[in-house]
């Protein structure tokens, strides 16, 4: 009997402690149970029925069932209110889940078009992208702008490496080499094909045209201490930097170029000696550069 006394009164002290603790009052913790759909004199009832037993029948004062159900209704409304919290956030990230799986069936199908090398399949899908979802589509646009200018520049990067190599080649016949045939192979072979084919494209037009600073100073068609039939391909160099339009280079080439009437001078001393076809390229140099050099002044 002693025990169970201890025991009861054991019991009271928990209740007590759990009365004092608990976080709501009573109509909050009514309030949270009906919102979580609990009847509270229900679930009341149920917790007595379940205490009943722990108890003696004479210890049973009304305050204590009190604490007992104010404790009781404050746990469960507790549990009710985690419970809400968590299926709301359950159910958002459900709703968001499946949000984010429609988005990625409607996209993915334009991703191989928006990574192809082809600008207006590109673009075709960066339109879909944007009625799908706008801020996935601004992000790409942007990232596919990078990506073009990158490939872009590396293009670039190659095309001048080669062009820089044959540059290179042609600059060292035409400094260090006396021999006539290799100042012929800088001008046909390395000088002028490189600057044909820069021309087809205007960026690369650009970068070559000004590394040529470097070769007017070598060009010699001002005063040709000997004549060979590298004159007019040097001309030709000499023409196609003055229509560069790009205002260093111009400027550069203009101070190297002769008046059209020395270069006609030479062109008759010469040309009667060579073959047809060489005078016809010879005089055709010469026409080009005197319309060019008359459209500067």
């Amino acid at each position: 009997m002693a025990a169970d006394k201890r025991s009861s009164e054991h019991l009271m002290r928990l209740i007590d402690e759990l009365g004092d603790a608990a976080g709501h009052s009573d109509e909050e913790s009514r309030e949270a149970l009906r919102d979580a759909g609990i009847d509270p004199d229900g679930f009341v009832r149920a917790v007595r029925d379940r205490v009943d037993p722990m108890l003696s029948a004479g210890r049973r004062p009304r305050a204590v069932w009190d604490v007992i159900r104010a404790c009781a209704m404050g746990v469960a409304a507790a549990s009710a209110a985690v419970f809400v919290g968590v299926f709301y956030t359950s159910s958002r990230a459900s709703v968001e889940a499946e949000r984010q799986l429609a988005r990625a069936q409607l996209i993915s199908p334009l991703l191989p078009a928006l990574s192809s090398d082809d600008p207006d399949r590109r673009s075709a899908a960066l339109v879909l992208a944007r009625q799908i979802d706008p801020a996935f589509a601004a992000e790409t646009a942007t990232r596919l702008t990078a990506w073009d200018a990158s490939r872009i520049a590396e293009s670039r990067a190659n095309h001048n490496a080669v062009y820089a190599s044959r540059i290179l080649a042609g600059l060292e016949k035409l400094e260090l080499s006396r021999d006539p045939d290799d100042r012929k192979a800088a001008i046909w072979d390395d000088l002028l094909p490189v600057l044909l084919e820069a021309r087809k494209n205007r960026d690369d037009f650009l970068d070559v045209a000004v590394e040529y600073q470097r070769v007017l100073p070598l060009l010699r068609v001002r005063n040709p201490d000997v004549f060979l039939d590298s004159y007019w391909g040097e001309l030709w160099i000499l023409n196609i930097l003055l229509e560069s339009r790009i205002a260093p280079v111009v400027e550069a080439a203009r101070q190297q170029a002769p008046d059209p009437a020395v270069v006609e001078q030479i062109f008759q001393q010469h040309a009667p000696g060579l073959p047809e076809r060489d005078r016809k390229a010879f005089g055709e140099a010469v026409s080009v550069y005197a319309s060019t050099f008359k459209s500067l002044r």
